[in-house]
């Protein structure tokens, strides 16, 4: 059932009838990630740098971002959008994040640990993987959508 809500997200992009607006690390202004995280709903801790951002268009639409932040922030930020009740992360769930595609590259972080939760009373998804990195910060996949 999950993957087949993941494959109905993401068949805009498979179909192509789905506008890609991709952003590459060099590319991407707060100003940029803001503006979907408006879109998703949320916001971003105060120690989080952008490594992607971009919007997928079509039937159901679609974010995705890359966030480096410390880990209190993330452990803040963590417990406003999954609720206790969600399932643990786990890798088993990573599939959730989608394949790699220009900068999104979940696949190549080693550790990364995704869970999917229902977002805006279950009329959405919200994947957010995360895995620690060599200093005291975090790495964060967040790929939303419509269902």
């Amino acid at each position: 059932m999950l993957l087949a809500l993941f494959a109905a997200a993401c068949s805009n992009v498979a179909d192509g009838n789905a506008a890609t607006s991709p952003s590459n690390s060099s590319e991407v202004s707060m100003q940029d990630a803001q503006s979907v995280a408006r879109q998703i709903g949320v916001t971003f801790p105060t120690s989080a740098k952008v490594e992607h951002a971009d919007r997928i268009e079509g039937r159901d639409n679609a974010a995705r971002v890359t966030l480096v932040m410390t880990r209190a922030d993330w452990a803040g930020w963590r417990a406003t959008l999954v609720p206790g009740n969600a399932p643990p992360f786990s890798a088993d769930a990573n599939f959730h994040l989608g394949p790699d595609e220009g900068d999104w590259t979940p696949d190549k972080v080693p550790g990364l640990a995704t869970v999917q939760v229902p977002w805006r009373e279950g009329n959405e998804s919200l994947n957010l993987g995360y895995a620690p990195t060599n200093d005291d910060q975090v790495r964060v996949f967040l790929f939303w959508h419509q269902l």
